[in-house]
């Protein structure tokens, strides 16, 4: 810059030297003339060095420029990594921080839990655990129904299979007294041929004998059908006394096979399901079960049994349950529940014998016969 200063000084020193004579237009001399071109020369030598210099200062400059702008992007440059670098030791102390706090929290949540089994607050029910294998198939053939069977014979006998029927009322009477006679003693009973609760005191019936097939039998032909007419021969069928007599009878079933169904229920309830050893653990938390128990128990012993445990359990059996955890209390509740469900099936299904007897009654009030 120094430089471009000095040469224009030089040019206006230079035209302030002109003779007054040549700034008018006219040249005084030769010499001077000379002069005048020589400082001329001058000037436009340091015109163009000016030039030079000028061009050289804007070559310094963008230089200059351009280093400043590769020294600002390479400290950008330097200034993003270290921030990049930053941030991602960040992240990672974070994931690190969040890491250890997850690991911190399960582990105490498996403190939690192990404390928790330990006080058994997650055992199992143990009243639950001897139901669990109680009801599985065993692979052995189920019990036949004595109620089903019984009736079935005691109504086969009735329509003539009892020859004391074929022949008329007197040996038909006499049968039945003499039977009353010797199968009194029959099924645990004092009168098993007329007194019904000989099927019903028992929550399980035991027909071991066949004294006890044949009281069942005579009970079951008392209860339902105590007076069977003579059967109605194929002779007979042919005539009009011999048809009505038939058509009487059938009505007659009709009804008895109602009142059957039911006693068949009764007995079907009583009928030995199951061996009683794996029910012992239920029957030593009773505090008194006065009913007769034999090898094997009927469904409703079962249920009997079940229902006395929640009832009237032993003393430590109920402060054993003073100590059980909720879970423990909700599936003795789920037993519970369980047991009055399958009361409230059975209660349907003999609900709907009776609804059918009381049918048969309200047709013999309508009809007259």
């Amino acid at each position: 810059m120094k430089k471009i200063v000095s040469s224009i000084c030089a040019a206006a020193v230079a035209v302030s030297m002109l003779p007054q004579g040549a700034s008018a237009g006219s040249w005084a001399n030769v010499a001077q003339a000379n002069n005048i071109i020589s400082q001329l020369r001058t000037l436009n030598q340091n015109t163009k060095s000016v030039g030079d210099n000028v061009k050289d200062v804007e070559r310094q400059v963008e230089n200059s420029v351009k280093e400043a702008a590769d020294r600002i992007i390479a400290a950008l440059r330097n200034h993003s990594g270290e921030q990049s670098a930053y941030q991602d030791k960040q992240i990672e102390a974070s994931r690190r921080i969040t890491d250890a706090a997850e690991m911190n929290q399960t582990q105490r949540m498996r403190q939690e839990f192990r404390a928790k089994a330990e006080s058994g607050a997650y055992d199992p029910n143990p009243g639950l655990c001897l139901l669990s294998g109680l009801y599985r198939d065993d692979g052995s053939a189920p019990e036949t129904p004595r109620g089903s069977t019984t009736v079935a014979a005691a109504k086969a006998l009735a329509n003539g299979a009892d020859p004391a029927v074929q022949e008329g009322t007197t040996a038909r009477d006499s049968r039945q007294f003499a039977e009353r006679k010797a199968l009194a003693s029959a099924m645990g009973s004092n009168d098993a041929t007329a007194d019904v609760a000989a099927i019903l005191q028992n929550p399980t019936i035991t027909m071991e004998t066949e004294n006890d097939r044949r009281a069942a039998e005579r009970l079951v032909r008392n209860l339902v059908d105590p007076v069977p007419p003579v059967p109605v021969t194929s002779n007979e069928i042919v005539s009009a006394g011999g048809l009505a007599r038939a058509a009487a009878r059938t009505r007659q079933e009709t009804r008895n096979s109602t009142s059957g169904e039911v006693i068949a229920m009764l007995m079907n309830m009583r009928t030995q399901v199951g061996d009683t050893e794996p029910w012992q653990p239920y029957l030593d938390d009773i505090s008194n079960y006065n009913r007769p128990v034999g090898d094997r128990l009927s469904e409703l012993q079962q249920i009997d049994i079940r229902t006395l445990r929640h009832y009237a359990p032993k003393p430590e059996v109920f402060q054993e349950r003073a100590a059980w955890s909720d879970r423990q209390l909700l599936q003795e509740i789920l037993d519970v529940q369980s047991i009055n469900t399958r009361i409230a099936f059975l209660q349907l299904e003999l609900d709907s014998r009776r609804a059918a007897v009381e049918t048969q009654m309200l047709s013999i009030m309508n009809n007259g016969k």
